[in-house]
């Protein structure tokens, strides 16, 4: 039985700008990604008849619905295969925390597949079937750092930062992409993220810059419903953090932290609130 192994990164949004509502009902956005060291595992096999998702987080959809079955349809149509798959999935994402946990899964299933059914896909055919299932699966495809234009879809890699220690702090709570972009008016967006001075601090890979630089305009929104986004922020914040910022749509606050033990100090005193998983990671790059 053919099988193959794979790892799915999560992300931080260094900065996530909202431009405007575009007439295909997307949003223009503009935003800076880093893959971070937190994964999926995807496990591909040759089995049984047809496509079988199957995942030990009960909370994810399996059926023919999901985005994992339908990245393997598309495939499967598009090129005419017919060998069976199961696709299983270990999950240590976070679902619905801003954290592209499905996207990624989503991405390395599709590179996986292509793989393992002999495509011979170029770049930018995976790209383009990667735009089709969703806006932010692409970058997923190389993952380090990026930056993301259009509704997500057109990523501009970037040369990765140095290995950072990164705290996680999820609220017990799930917030979906399509609640935060209903609630955002971008008309009255009154602070947004510097990018361009952003991108000159990665490109130098100046750290304290970066921190300094992090910034989401979702976070206003995610915040005026659920204070204790605002209030991790600002506990971060007090810690030897180079900076902090809500990821995606959240509700994940992250820190850009100085090193291990101020991160670890950070992590042991987030952990103390029982509505909160805090999870201690690096950033993350690898050739793809």
């Amino acid at each position: 039985m053919k099988e193959l192994r794979l790892n799915a990164y999560a992300k931080v949004n260094l900065a996530l700008d909202v431009l405007q509502r575009r007439e295909d009902g997307y949003h223009e956005v503009e935003t800076v990604l880093h893959t971070i060291a937190l994964h999926d595992s995807i496990t591909l096999r040759e089995s049984g008849e047809g496509i079988l998702v199957t995942t030990d987080d009960p909370s994810i959809p399996t059926d023919a619905g999901s985005l994992l079955y339908r990245t393997a349809a598309l495939l499967r149509e598009k090129y005419g295969v017919t060998r069976p798959v199961e696709i299983e999935v270990h999950k240590r994402i976070p679902v619905a925390a801003g954290l592209g946990g499905g996207s990624a899964d989503a991405a390395m299933t599709l590179i996986g597949l292509a793989q393992m059914w002999k495509l011979r896909l170029d770049r930018r055919e995976l790209y383009a079937l990667a735009g089709r299932l969703g806006s932010d699966i692409p970058f997923f495809l190389s993952g380090g750092a990026a930056v993301a234009r259009g509704r997500g879809e057109r990523v501009q890699p970037l040369a990765p930062l140095p290995a950072t220690w990164v705290v996680l702090a999820r609220p017990r709570f799930p917030v979906l992409t399509e609640w935060a972009y209903r609630r955002i008016r971008p008309a009255e967006i009154t602070c947004r993220p510097d990018i361009p001075q952003l991108l000159d601090a990665v490109a130098r890979r100046d750290l304290p810059a970066v921190g300094r630089l992090v910034g989401n305009v979702f976070e206003e929104v995610v915040a005026s419903h659920h204070p204790i986004v605002a209030d991790l922020k600002a506990r971060i914040l007090r810690g030897e953090a180079y900076g902090a910022a809500m990821s995606g749509t959240g509700p994940t606050v992250y820190g850009l932290m100085a090193n291990e033990a101020a991160a670890r100090h950070l992590a042991e005193d987030l952990g103390k609130r029982d509505e909160v998983d805090v999870i201690v990671t690096r950033t993350f790059s690898e050739e793809r």
